[in-house]
């Protein structure tokens, strides 16, 4: 609390490793709002978290402290807010909702009003603020959006912050600004991924075929309203470039498809400025006055934005394809001359695809560090914290790194680490995956309750369930499936409880299951990973590190961007059973590589490991484990 306390009343950044149980989210919401009544100019406090599981957490924390300590206005007051289409339901073209359907504009003014009021008196979760607004006949959204306005503290997803398309009409329409707001982000170890994502476009064939019939159906809306003929104009030079810029990206993706050969797992890196050229050459011929790219952009830019028209919901992506174009437009205009993005050609079925993969989070995080009045943040596994700040681009003389140690008993928490097997690509064969079964099976067998399996893609806990014979019949077995609904992870969560028969849940790492989840009441007895989540050879890997290596040398370069996230999954995986300090787990690492210096070094020095060497010593050790923490 001191620390986070000091380094927002002097408006830096904080990145702290701090592991489950030092109690993160009451010291960083205390300080922040200790540090909110110093400095001034801050009217807001933003906590940022990827997970809804944690929104509950916030809310539950503010309720405490409310209790404690009360402001003149009787506490602060707090908004959860989550998606609009989470809160309202199904949302029109122009995504209005029909919560306050066939209410009228004075009755919706006084629901709203009095809705808000309730948001406002104390802290309430999101789910509670939709039930009592269905029940009033109201808009859950919206309220929320209005009583965040004059909210202390608001509960959001990172987008709302760190992904531009989303930020620019969010925080304005609940009157932030970053420059007085502090930023407390939860699980920060996901930020650099999730501000990639933000970015990821596509650009396809097909998108920009149907962004065309989206423009053509929009003109015929625009002549039924009379619309002036300047504008009609405009949509029709747009339609237009669009029917030749179909003509030109089909042809250049016909050329690059040589590049990526026969095989459909296949990519290649293909040039920003090559595309863009395409792009630009089908605008200056499609017109019939020269007019260039960059005199058009602006007004293409707004017809694009402006298309409503009727989505199908079957289809990927979210917008119009209007939108979609327009998204992928701006990402390369905006990184043109920079290499900070590569784009990556390949071939879905017959039709070639273009996606652009940000290579460098801290082009956007570091203007909301810069920009903010000061922010925290914070995980489990920020480790090392100077890797986080390089990523996020936190300036060194404004900002601090701290790593906490555990508050709980390393000998409640021994991590075995096995030295027969791997899956490693080049190492995998029936009898290393009979060996890992069998590793799995004596820690069932010797375990008093529940046993979490991880394994590293879906791909690998197909393997490893292709039959479940190693499985005691003491044990009943739940998945995680890449398709499982919010509902269906709450209900296995809850079976966790059920004394009648233990559960050997196997997921994997970075799922559902091995973050965000509060494994209370020491329902685990038992942790346990299968090898290393290391991200595939790809293009974008390649781009990636080397773009890493070019930054930071080429050692931390390789670090950056696959061996320390990987190994921070398992750790993540690895601290789901030990919540409380009254909490003991056996923890077991199916993998030989975190025995070698290359990887154990990438572990926290406070890890007390322990090498075994076959089946039958995990069963043993696992046994005495249990033996001593019954």
């Amino acid at each position: 609390m001191a620390d986070a306390f000091f380094a927002l009343e002097n408006r830096k950044t904080m990145i702290a490793e701090a592991p489950t149980g030092l109690g993160k989210t009451a010291a960083s919401l205390a300080s922040a709002l200790a540090a909110a009544k110093k400095i001034d100019g801050v009217e807001k406090i933003l906590f940022l978290t990827g997970r809804q599981s944690q929104h509950k957490i916030v809310v539950e924390t503010l309720r405490q402290l409310n209790g404690i300590e009360t402001n003149a206005q009787g506490g602060v007051s707090i908004v959860d807010l989550i998606g609009r289409e989470s809160m309202c339901g199904k949302l029109s073209v122009d995504r209005q909702c029909f919560c306050e359907e066939g209410v009228s504009e004075k009755a919706k003014g006084g629901r709203r009003s009095q809705l808000k009021q309730w948001i406002l008196r104390e802290p309430r979760h999101v789910e509670e603020v939709i039930r009592y607004a269905n029940a009033e006949g109201t808009c859950p959204y919206m309220c929320s959006i209005e009583a965040a306005r004059e909210a202390d503290v608001i509960v959001l997803d990172y987008n709302h912050v760190f992904v531009e398309s989303v930020s620019q009409s969010s925080l304005p329409s609940m009157s932030i600004e970053i420059g007085s707001t502090l930023i407390i982000i939860d699980e920060a170890h996901n930020l650099p991924d999730r501000i990639k994502m933000g970015l990821e476009m596509r650009l396809t064939e097909k998108g920009m075929r149907a962004a065309r019939f989206e423009l053509e159906e929009y003109l015929e809306s625009r002549i039924a309203d009379s619309a002036p003929e300047e504008s009609l104009d405009q949509i029709s030079n747009l339609i237009g470039w669009l029917r030749r810029a179909e003509s030109g990206v089909a042809n250049w993706m016909n050329s690059k498809k040589v590049l990526v050969g026969e095989d459909p797992n296949s990519d290649a890196l293909v040039e920003v400025g090559d595309l863009l050229q395409v792009l630009k050459s089908a605008w200056e011929s499609s017109l019939k006055e020269a007019t260039t790219w960059e005199s058009g952009y602006a007004s293409m830019r707004k017809i694009l934005n402006e298309v409503q028209v009727e989505v199908d919901e079957e289809e990927e992506g979210n917008g119009t394809f209007c939108y979609r174009l327009l998204s992928f437009l701006e990402a390369l205009v905006r990184f043109e001359k920079s290499d900070a993005m590569a784009l990556v050609f390949d071939v879905l079925g017959e039709e070639g695809r273009v996606t652009s993969c940000l290579l460098d989070p801290s082009v956007v995080s570091s203007e909301v560090i810069s920009g903010s009045a000061g922010s925290i943040f914070m995980s489990g596994t920020l480790h090392p914290t100077s890797m986080y700040a390089d990523l996020l681009g936190a300036i060194p003389n404004s900002s601090i790194q701290r790593s906490y140690s555990s508050p709980f008993p390393t000998d409640q928490r021994p991590i075995l680490i096995c030295s027969d097997v791997t899956t490693k690509y080049t190492s995998r064969s029936e009898s290393n995956l009979y060996r890992i079964r069998e590793h799995i099976s004596e820690v069932l067998t010797e375990c008093p309750g529940n046993v979490a399996i991880f394994a590293p893609s879906y791909n690998m806990l197909g393997e490893l369930v292709d039959n479940v014979n190693w499985v005691p019949a003491s044990f009943r077995i739940k998945m995680e499936s890449a398709d499982m609904s919010k509902q269906d992870v709450t209900n296995i969560l809850s079976g966790l409880g059920d004394p009648g028969k233990k559960t050997a849940l196997i997921a994997v790492m970075g799922g559902r299951f091995s973050e965000g989840v509060d494994y209370s009441g020491g329902v685990l007895s038992a942790a346990i990973t299968l090898g290393l989540p290391l991200p595939p050879p790809s293009s974008r890997q390649t781009a990636t590190v080397d773009y890493l290596s070019s930054r930071f040398g080429r050692e931390r370069g390789w670090r950056y961007s696959s061996s320390q996230p990987a190994v921070n999954s398992v750790l993540q995986a690895l601290g789901r059973p030990i919540r409380k300090e009254e909490d003991r787990a056996i923890l077991v690492v199916l993998e030989n590589r975190l025995l070698n210096r290359s990887y154990s070094k990438l572990m926290p020095n406070d890890l007390i490991t322990i090498p075994s060497t076959d089946p039958d010593m995990t069963g043993r050790l696992t046994r005495r484990f249990f033996m001593r923490y019954p």
